[in-house]
């Protein structure tokens, strides 16, 4: 058993059902367990979410659901990793989940759209480059579990409608 997922057994012992709720978000249902890339499987997690918020009529409504959905990612980030008594862990892909819904807000959807910003989601989030990585250096527990995936999310966003605009 793999150091983290017996850290993760003891934690277990002291979980209210707050932490088991929260948990059972932060670790996207349980796809935050498979044993080869937690995050891409969260990143996919976060495709019919961020389509879904993308269905809201109003742009001041997506928009709150959005900030919603990364206040609720923070929280659950937060107690999770608490609970669990080590930063960062890996089973936790609620910011995958958020940066993936962020990258795909307000793009009109199509097959070729999603492919391309659950690309550029990933590079980003893989190699955090600026100022991806300084969010994690600037915040501390669940906000910064969650913000370079947020980052990861606008620059992925903002990027593929540069491109847009470029190649039109």
């Amino acid at each position: 058993m793999a150091a983290s997922n017996q850290k993760e057994m003891a934690g277990k012992s002291n979980e209210t059902p707050f932490k088991k709720i929260c948990k059972i978000f932060a670790t996207g249902f349980g796809s935050g367990y498979i044993p080869k890339a937690p995050g891409t499987a969260g990143a996919l997690l976060g495709i019919p979410v961020g389509l879904g918020i993308n269905l809201i009529p109003d742009t001041g409504g997506s928009f709150l659901a959005l900030i919603g959905l990364i206040v609720f990612s923070c929280i659950c980030a937060h107690v999770t990793e608490k609970s669990l008594g080590f930063e960062d862990p890996q089973t936790v892909v609620i910011d995958e989940i958020t940066g993936m819904a962020i990258s795909l807000w307000l793009i009109p959807a199509s097959f070729f759209s999603v492919v391309i910003l659950f690309i550029l989601f990933r590079l980003f989030d893989i190699y955090k480059p600026f100022p991806v990585k300084q969010m994690e250096d600037v915040f501390t527990g669940g906000v910064s579990i969650v913000m370079d995936d947020v980052m990861a999310g606008i620059i992925a966003n903002v990027l593929f409608r540069v491109g847009e605009v470029v190649l039109s």
